[in-house]
């Protein structure tokens, strides 16, 4: 299969997953809280507090979700690196220590004088 095929179903997983992050624990939130206002005669009560625990399992889902993707995306966009570039990127990560150790002494020699 071509890499220009993938990406259409890769996309539609992804639009996919989204409904089911949010639908499955607002779903499962109310039937618990049925259940348990059966059993306990409390009317609506705990089926509100579960939804709206739910719904806020479900924005956290949203939230974490594309986290978690563009850590995936990092590392596997690190892994297919040439050595070249990986050099470049520890000198590049040398300069900017250097540059920082630079500034924290200017900082302490101006403290200094105080």
């Amino acid at each position: 299969m071509k890499r220009g095929q993938e990406k259409p179903y890769k996309y539609l997983a992804m639009i996919s997953q989204v409904g089911i992050l949010v639908i499955v624990p607002v779903g499962m939130m109310i039937f618990i809280g049925k259940v348990l206002d059966f059993y306990f005669h409390t009317g609506n009560l705990v089926v509100i507090i579960l939804a709206v625990l739910g719904v806020m399992a479900g924005l956290r889902n949203l939230y974490v979700m594309p986290l978690r993707m563009n850590e995936r995306a990092l590392k596997i966009a690190q892994e297919n690196k040439t050595e070249e570039e990986k050099e470049n990127d520890r000198k590049r990560a040398q300069a900017y220590r250097d540059q920082v150790k630079k500034e924290d002494n200017e900082r302490d020699e101006n403290d200094e004088d105080f």
